[in-house]
């Protein structure tokens, strides 16, 4: 994403900078496809929208575009995999029962969470934004050093001390300097693979092969502010690793 486009919707979301952006910054801005109007959504339409995209957009393209982050570090891609995953379990299990589609997609506010790290995944509308931003754009294809790296993570992960938190781990995968990434950065990606059910806990699974309700979530540590499930997961909990390998179709030979 073009990264004056990005700094212009920082300043745009920062209330004490958003009245220095001019006329023509905003033009260019929204011409870049950063700055995107709000738009009402209904729930016909979120299942509309989805079931389009899933026809478009496939797992392994998903994973791919996550890997291909890792190094490239395009947060375009990023949060790509966290998407499918979780909508489509939204779609499959929920469909609005216990989830309801807010009635407004914030494009602007979504786009500068990603630019800030990925953000909580509280939404659905979040995973429909981002996946139908993605469907047109173009594929990417992991490098052998985007699945060492995803090795690398795991296997840091596996390693940690039994009470490390979700936080912890952020801050070890950035100590340990396995990618270029910041802490925000670094805690939206064990956020992705606890949503996909390779970072969870017994009784707190991840939306792989299910749809915890948003009501069952909580911790209730008002320290807490991790996506489900990662905010349950501890280092005891380590990897699961038969989800690792029917995420990522990769074989963990260690494992």
């Amino acid at each position: 994403m073009d990264k004056k486009s990005v700094q212009i919707l920082n300043r745009l979301m920062d209330d004490r900078k958003k009245h220095s952006v001019s006329a023509e910054e905003l033009a260019y801005a929204r011409k870049m496809g950063v700055v995107v109007e709000d738009q009402p959504i209904t729930h016909a339409q979120a299942i509309d929208i989805l079931e389009q995209v899933f026809e478009a957009v496939s797992l392994e393209d998903a994973v791919q575009a996550f890997l291909y982050s890792l190094s490239s570090r395009d947060v375009d891609y990023r949060y790509i995999l966290a998407s499918f995953v979780y909508a489509r379990s939204w779609l499959s299990f929920d469909r609005g029962q216990t989830q309801e589609v807010p009635e407004e997609l914030t494009g602007p506010f979504f786009n500068w969470v990603k630019h800030k790290g990925g953000g909580i995944w509280g939404t659905i509308v979040k995973s429909i934004f981002f996946l139908e931003q993605f469907a047109p754009m173009e594929r990417r294809t992991a490098s052998d050093v985007d699945v060492e790296i995803l090795r690398s993570l795991l296997e840091l992960a596996d390693s940690m001390e039994d009470k490390a938190s979700g936080t912890a781990l952020a801050t070890a995968i950035r100590t340990a300097k396995l990618l270029p990434c910041n802490q925000a950065e670094a805690v939206g990606i064990v956020e992705t693979l606890g949503i996909c059910g390779i970072l969870d806990a017994p009784g707190h699974p991840g939306f792989l092969h299910s749809f915890t309700p948003p009501l069952e979530r909580d911790t209730g540590d008002l320290r807490q502010s991790l996506s489900y499930p990662l905010n349950w997961w501890r280092g005891a909990n380590g990897v699961n690793w038969e989800n690792a390998v029917e995420v990522f179709g990769i074989i963990f030979d260690q494992h």
